[in-house]
């Protein structure tokens, strides 16, 4: 072999592999499956809130339909409404670590992000 070819031989013996033990160790953490648990039954949650949020909208709208304003108090459910959903959502996707509501507070008004 010429000196070029010898250089692009790559020694795989020097690499570094993913231990297999510490791959057991973390595949087997109970913590990480029972949020699993926990995410798969906030999906559900989620999954069931279509609903609720059709039943918002209708109401909203039948009320500016009647009153050519929007109600107050079905503002202030929304509010509320959309940022539990948020909550869900940064849960699920690792953007928070606490579980929402009812075993976490529920979000407030000022957890709202503009």
């Amino acid at each position: 072999m010429s000196d070029i070819q010898e250089e692009k031989i790559i020694d795989v013996g020097n690499e570094e592999f993913i231990d297999s033990e510490e791959w057991k160790d973390n595949f087997l953490k109970q913590g990480k499956w029972i949020r699993l648990f926990w995410m798969l039954a906030f999906s559900f949650v989620y999954y069931l809130s279509m609903p609720v949020l059709w039943l918002i909208v209708s109401l909203q709208f039948l009320f500016v339909l009647i009153t050519d304003k929007r109600s107050e108090n079905i503002s202030k459910v929304s509010v509320g409404f959309r940022n539990y959903m948020v909550q869900i959502l940064d849960y699920l996707t690792y953007h928070s670590g606490e579980k929402p509501f009812p075993f976490g507070e529920f979000p407030s008004d000022k957890d709202k992000e503009s």
